[in-house]
């Protein structure tokens, strides 16, 4: 066991050299150093705990699996009800609509005594210090930045997460500069906040994606693993983040949809892996269908997979579907575009003008992505060790492994036949769409290489 502990630390220890390089060398420090980026951390930090509170009850309340599957839907909730009640709730502003949701948690927290007074109390003084925290912090030393890296946030991000909290839902879908465009993750921003600043109009301050960092970390403290399993992956993720800089911003530190999407889309399909008759988690799997490319498509799939495997109902069929069917009641009443529309017309137009096929698209993107040096020496170590562990035992966690090998393969035939003149410089954000799946199973997967008998 201490040899396998030993041998682990030796594998991924270039990973902190090249941290201590880069610091020390480089002279990087100054990333570190930066009063925006500390505070802006501290204050996610101090905010994941009201959320770990909240995860906590609505676990107990829903019989999760995961406080985390608790956050998921405690922060889904509100871009549900919005695009439920989208017919009604046209000429309702979004901190209506955001306070009418939280107060509907609040009496079902009370009449399901799911959470005793002391945990509703607990929750509420952790909310309270962390937002008179920010003010205070903010007053003096401002958070919010637009220094934006990306096209996607300056010109689709942040208007449509603005159009969304100082108007409606409504507001965005019409003024969308992507027409069908899923919203979702627009709308978490504005939800975000919403929660952190109550501000009058939309403010994007880093710590609201340096969050996903904290709870990803509090993710894996809640993974049924051994406790040497957990704290190797929470060391390599922190040396990561640390050191890949684009990795960092697209995961957390911008307005990017990576880390919402893959955060949501990861927790829902493992907590449905384990969960497979919970009626709500299903129907926010289903929601996820107006998040992002890729991740649309897999949470549909799966879905129906797990359906298919169990056996069930057409009702569970059209729980599942029921964001769609929303979708489509909407675009009949009210002439609202329809979102699955988006990404059929872009397929189809891109298969169109397509221009043969390209295998050197393959090459592209492996070397793409082998720029961050950080993540792709990670990913490589934990894909040599999980097939040493697949050859050496039974396949293990294969849904998870499926929907990694699947995500991977459809990225690659994309680029080769139907985005063969695309820039290929996104395909790293498409093979990470699923980063938190991916973590879970080299999780699961240092457990496996770790309990190994000589």
């Amino acid at each position: 066991m201490k040899n396998k502990k030993f041998l682990i630390f030796l594998l991924y220890s270039p990973l902190l050299l090249n941290f201590l390089y880069n610091f020390f060398i480089e002279d990087k420090s100054y990333a570190l150093n930066e009063y925006e980026g500390i505070l802006n951390t501290l204050v996610g930090l101090i905010f994941t705990l009201f959320f770990i509170q909240i995860g906590k009850i609505i676990k107990k309340l829903l019989r999760l699996h995961y406080s985390s599957t608790g956050i998921v839907l405690f922060l889904l909730s509100f871009y549900i009800v919005d695009k439920s009640l989208l017919i009604f709730l046209r000429n309702f502003s979004f901190k209506n609509t955001f306070i009418a949701t939280l107060m509907a948690w609040i009496f079902l927290f009370i009449i399901k005594n799911s959470a005793s007074y002391k945990e509703i109390i607990y929750a509420s003084l952790t909310y309270i210090f962390s937002f008179i925290s920010l003010k205070i912090i903010n007053t003096n030393i401002p958070l919010a930045t637009e220094n934006f890296l990306t096209s996607d946030e300056k010109y689709f991000w942040l208007p449509v997460s603005s159009d969304i909290f100082e108007g409606s839902l409504i507001t965005a879908i019409t003024n969308n500069p992507i027409q069908s465009y899923g919203l979702l993750v627009g709308h978490m921003h504005a939800v975000l906040n919403n929660i952190f600043t109550y501000s009058e109009k939309f403010l994007y301050l880093p710590a609201y994606k340096n969050l996903f960092f904290f709870l990803t970390i509090y993710f894996i403290s809640e993974c049924k693993s051994s406790k040497e399993s957990k704290l190797v992956l929470v060391i390599v993720l922190s040396i990561i983040s640390l050191t890949s800089d684009w990795f960092t911003y697209l995961f957390f530190n911008s307005l990017l949809a990576e880390s919402i999407s893959s955060y949501f889309f990861g927790i829902l399909v493992l907590e449905i892996l384990k969960n497979k008759k919970n009626s709500f988690v299903l129907i926010n799997l289903g929601f996820l269908y107006f998040s992002k490319q890729f991740i649309s498509i897999f949470s549909i799939f799966i879905g129906v997979y797990i359906l298919y495997k169990n056996k069930d109902s057409l009702k569970k069929y059209l729980i599942l579907f029921s964001g769609i069917l929303i979708d489509l009641i909407n675009s009949l009443l009210i002439k609202t575009p329809v979102t699955w529309e988006f990404y059929i017309n872009s397929f189809d137009a891109d298969a169109a003008t397509k221009d043969g096929v390209n295998f050197q698209n393959i090459i592209n993107i492996i070397i793409q992505f082998f720029i961050d040096k950080p993540m792709s020496y990670f990913l490589i170590i934990s894909i040599v060790m999980a097939i040493y562990v697949n050859y050496k035992k039974d396949i293990y966690e294969i849904e998870s492994l499926y929907i990694v090998l699947l995500n991977t393969v459809f990225v690659f035939l994309l680029y080769v036949f139907v985005w063969t003149n695309v820039e290929y410089e996104s395909s790293y954000r498409y093979l990470l769409n699923i980063f938190h799946i991916i973590i879970f199973y080299i999780l699961i997967t240092f457990d496996n290489f770790l309990s190994f008998k000589k």
